[in-house]
């Protein structure tokens, strides 16, 4: 498959493990669910944990964080008292190295835009990371009330930018959430190979990407030519 960029007039991302890094913050959680497991008596390292969650990836599980401790345990006491353990360590996540830098350059010749399951309070998020003003559209699940891959969202988003989806491209990390109901709305698509989404193989050709990056640095060469 090939992207074509002839027309094209928006630049739509998913945010984690595309713009921003998550690896720090889930290394936290997975940290915290390992020392509740072995309070249970149950021994599973936190390298353990991200195994079975990278795992959870690759086979297309809706939510891996949710199916990671089922593969130490089916008592269900137990993954409550581990979901109670701790929380989500949001703020340990990060922009990827460059992304100020490369979202400007892309927003000379595109318009940008958001589209992402995120808590409520993305647009405050993006601000405190010093890129808001990029973004023209910002549709998060946490906010407007729908999330990936139901196309309601994509549809929001396209409605906000004043845009039709075969003049837009989704760009994010994920087969399931991003590629194939974006790809099924008629926008073009590209993936960024980072994350656990990484591990994740194209089974129709509905889920193949129009193209693929393995860096940002990669996808900004694409996307400009």
């Amino acid at each position: 498959m090939a992207l074509d960029l002839g027309g094209v007039r928006w630049l739509f991302f998913d945010l984690g493990y595309t713009l921003i890094d998550e690896d720090a913050a889930a290394d936290g959680r997975l940290r915290q669910l390992a020392a509740a497991l072995g309070e249970r008596g149950i021994s599973a390292s936190a390298a353990d944990l991200r195994r079975a969650l990278e795992r959870a990836s690759a086979r297309f599980d809706p939510n891996p964080f949710a199916s990671v401790m089922r593969t130490f345990t089916d008592d269900e006491g137990i993954i409550a008292h581990a979901r109670r353990s701790g929380r989500y360590p949001k703020e340990l996540e990060r922009l990827y190295p460059g992304v100020d830098a490369m979202l400007g350059r892309l927003g000379e010749r595109y318009e940008l835009g958001i589209i992402a399951n995120q808590p409520p309070g993305t647009a405050e998020r993006l601000r405190a990371y010093g890129i808001a003003r990029h973004f023209k559209v910002c549709a998060s699940s946490g906010d407007v009330g729908a999330a990936k891959p139901d196309a309601a969202i994509f549809r929001l988003a396209l409605a906000d930018a004043g845009c039709d989806a075969p003049a837009a491209v989704m760009i994010g990390d994920r087969l399931d959430n991003d590629i194939a109901p974006a790809k099924a709305l008629g926008f073009g698509t590209a993936r960024v190979m980072q994350g656990p989404g990484r591990l994740q193989r194209p089974r129709t050709a509905a889920e193949t990407p129009d193209a693929t990056a393995s860096s940002l640095a990669e996808l900004e060469a694409m996307l400009l030519g």
